[in-house]
């Protein structure tokens, strides 16, 4: 969802030149084409499961990579409380992962403008990714280093990092309460 979500975004601020607040950036997509869909576009948009290399050798991209999520235990044993009455007991724990965003380009300052702007357009907006998607935080982390893409002697790479954290909860529903009721006998209770 975090992928599809941060893909949405960039495709909508890259469609139109006027969002684009870096005036040379701005200037190369009015005059190469701005993202549209389809496979003749002026900017390419996708994640790395249904990247197409073949696509980003004449333009720049932008490929989103999902990176690793652990867990995070909040209680012991990840208990969070119980009902007392119906017996079911609550557990949460914490998600944290993160996105790689790689701005890919054929030259060296066009490959960082890329990356700058896009770094910016996603701290910009987590507030509001936060509150769609339901998440505790959406952090950009650091903004990589220009490098030479591995695969290409044309092409070069800038990666821009995102964190986020979300949460989980569940609770264990029991086939019967663990106490289902309380007799008092008054007459026992004098005899004692």
């Amino acid at each position: 969802m975090v992928t599809g979500t941060l893909r949405q975004i960039l495709m909508q601020h890259y469609a139109d030149p006027d969002h684009v607040e870096d005036a040379v950036l701005r200037d190369y997509l009015e005059e190469n084409g701005a993202w549209t869909p389809g496979t003749d576009t002026g900017l390419y948009i996708e994640s790395l499961a249904r990247w197409r290399p073949e696509l980003t050798e004449m333009r720049p991209a932008i490929v989103l990579k999902e990176g690793d999520w652990s867990w995070r235990r909040v209680g012991i044993g990840d208990y969070a409380g119980a009902d007392y009455r119906s017996g079911a007991e609550s557990y949460s724990g914490l998600w944290t992962g993160s996105h790689v965003v790689f701005a890919l380009g054929g030259e060296g300052a066009e490959t960082q403008n890329l990356a700058y702007e896009t770094a910016k357009v996603l701290t910009y907006l987590s507030p509001l990714i936060v509150d769609e998607l339901g998440l505790h935080r959406f952090v950009p982390v650091k903004i990589g280093a220009l490098q030479a893409l591995k695969e290409s002697t044309e092409n070069y790479v800038v990666p821009v990092s995102f964190a986020y954290v979300a949460e989980e909860s569940w609770s264990l529903q029991p086939d019967a309460p663990r106490l289902k009721r309380i007799v008092f006998d008054v007459n026992e209770m004098l005899n004692w």
